[in-house]
C-alpha cells in the first residue's frame, strides 16, 4: 500500500470513528431496552456513519491529493486545514440561510433593518462555529496523515 492511500485512509476511518462516537456521546443516558440489541447497536453505529460518509469520503480525496502533491511541490499541508476551516463555515450555512430568509419577508415585532442585522448576526456565529470546528478537525487530520506519512516510509525504507 502506498504511503499516501494509507494516509487518506486513515483519515477517512478517523472523520467516521469522530462522527459515530460524537453520535454515541451524544446520545441519551437513559436505560434502554431493545427487543433486538444487536439491530440496536449496528443501527447506532450505521447512522452516523452513513451521514458522515460523504465528509469522510471528501477527507479521503483530499488527504490523497495532498500527501501526493506534497512532495512534489514542497507543499506542507496547511492548505488542507484552510480548505476544513472554509467548509466548516460553509456546512452550517443551508441550515441557517433559509430561516434568516423567511425572517426577512415575515419580520414581527421589529422592523426590518433589525431583523436583516440579527440575521447577519445568525449566519456570522453559525459560520465562525463551524469555521472553528473545521479548523481544529483540519489540524487533527493534517497531524494524523503526517505521522501515517512518517510511519509508513519510516517502516517501507
Amino acid at each position: 500500500m502506498r504511503a499516501e492511500y494509507a494516509a487518506a485512509l486513515t483519515n477517512f476511518l478517523l472523520v467516521l470513528a469522530i462522527a459515530v462516537g460524537t453520535s454515541m456521546a451524544s446520545s441519551s443516558s437513559g436505560a434502554h431496552v431493545y427487543s433486538n440489541p444487536t439491530k440496536a447497536a449496528i443501527t447506532a453505529v450505521l447512522r452516523p456513519a452513513v451521514f458522515a460518509a460523504p465528509l469522510a469520503i471528501l477527507a479521503f480525496w483530499r488527504t490523497w491529493v495532498f500527501a501526493e502533491r506534497s512532495p512534489r511541490m514542497g507543499t506542507t499541508g496547511w492548505q488542507g486545514v484552510l480548505e476544513a476551516a472554509a467548509f466548516g463555515f460553509a456546512l452550517p450555512l443551508p441550515f441557517v440561510l433559509p430561516g434568516v430568509i423567511a425572517r426577512q419577508f415575515n419580520p414581527g415585532p421589529w422592523d426590518q433593518p433589525q431583523a436583516f442585522l440579527l440575521g447577519l448576526a445568525y449566519v456570522g456565529f453559525y459560520g465562525l462555529l463551524g469555521a472553528a470546528v473545521g479548523l481544529v478537525l483540519g489540524v487533527l487530520l493534517r497531524l494524523s496523515a503526517l505521522v501515517v506519512l512518517r510511519l509508513h516510509r519510516t517502516i517501507t525504507s
